[in-house]
């Protein structure tokens, strides 16, 4: 597991289960590369409770090597019905599809 922060995930806007998550840009990058953990608050309470949410590689092998993760752009993508953590380098793009939340 190898925590990255990824700034320009923090505030992003997640709708799980009837509430509206916010992305804080921690992320942990487990199993070989072949998932995501995304730290997240909720939005409309005073206190903000906390989850995770949890990203699958959507086409494996190919994803970002969690002990040298390098350079990479993340972003949240919605289609399908599903919503998409993509990571972009230079020459891949990897897609992660949202499977749960933990609390």
């Amino acid at each position: 597991m190898v925590e990255i922060e990824k700034p320009e995930l923090e505030g992003e806007k997640v709708r799980y289960g009837g509430d509206t998550w916010e992305l804080t840009g921690q992320l942990d990058v487990k199993r070989n590369g072949e998932a995501i953990d995304a730290e997240a608050r909720k939005t409309d309470r005073v206190r903000g409770d906390t989850g995770t949410f949890s990203f699958d590689l959507q086409d494996p092998p190919a994803s970002i090597n969690p002990g040298n993760p390098g350079n990479f752009t993340a972003e949240l993508e919605s289609g399908d019905g599903d919503q998409h953590l993509v990571a972009s380098r230079d020459h891949t793009t990897n897609r992660y599809t949202l499977k749960n939340l933990r609390y």
